[in-house]
């Protein structure tokens, strides 16, 4: 058995974004995520439910619960949802990934493309790798910019 090296990801969420959009967290760690800080790389959007009213608002035309709005707006079967999970945090940084790997010619080893996300992620919670974040929430912009 050959032994495959992977880099795994928690979720990050708003709560209550659709009250204050300019000044409300995206980085809060999400409620259902997975921790530990053997077990966590990087940190990446999935959304959160555990927003606690039950007030209506409306952002761009669309009426909705508030606590709809911390979710991701995905993509699936045809159609537009949204959705929360590692399962919106872990797409969101193998594109990041992906980004990085096609901006170096399409091949990377793993430990480089781990070595630059680590560069180019933005920390959150403690410095350092932490047990929630890991070494930070993906940069899109900078993994390819940098």
């Amino acid at each position: 058995m050959i032994w495959q090296p992977v880099i795994s990801i928690s979720a990050t969420a708003p709560s209550g974004w659709a009250l204050a959009p300019a000044t409300t967290s995206l980085d809060g760690f999400a409620s259902y995520s997975n921790f530990g800080t053997s077990d966590i790389h990087f940190a990446a959007p999935g959304g959160d439910y555990m927003y606690p009213g039950n007030e209506i608002t409306v952002i761009g035309g669309i009426r909705q619960y508030v606590y709809v709005f911390d979710y991701v707006f995905s993509t699936g079967n045809g159609s537009y949802y949204w959705s929360v999970g590692t399962s919106m945090a872990g797409p969101h940084a193998a594109g990041v990934a992906a980004l990085l790997i096609g901006k170096n010619g399409g091949k990377m080893d793993p430990s480089h493309v781990l070595a630059k996300l680590r560069a180019t992620s933005d920390d959150l919670g403690k410095p350092g790798r932490d047990p929630y974040f890991g070494y930070g929430r993906v940069n899109a912009l900078r993994a390819v910019t940098e």
